[in-house]
């Protein structure tokens, strides 16, 4: 069973395609004519990259849990 920071990663990351695809629209319609102010356009972008910063970081944690406990394995200690 997947633990709950997975199933939080994945739902950032979703949160996160479906966030670029509709800025990139308005980003499109902005260049077209019309769309929503430029401020909520900006203030998307910003939770477009907290979203995807928090989702890298919980992924590097990741790999240096399993980083420190290879090495920790090759010094001949328990790593659980």
């Amino acid at each position: 069973m997947a633990d709950i920071n997975e199933i939080m990663s994945v739902i950032a990351q979703i949160f996160a395609y479906v966030l670029a695809a509709i800025i990139i629209f308005q980003i499109i319609k902005i260049l077209l004519g019309g769309s929503w102010e430029i401020e909520t356009v900006i203030f998307a972008l910003l939770v477009l990259n907290i979203t995807i910063t928090f989702s890298i970081i919980n992924k590097i944690s990741k790999v240096e849990k399993i980083i420190y406990g290879h090495i920790e394995w090759h010094k001949g200690k328990d790593s659980k």
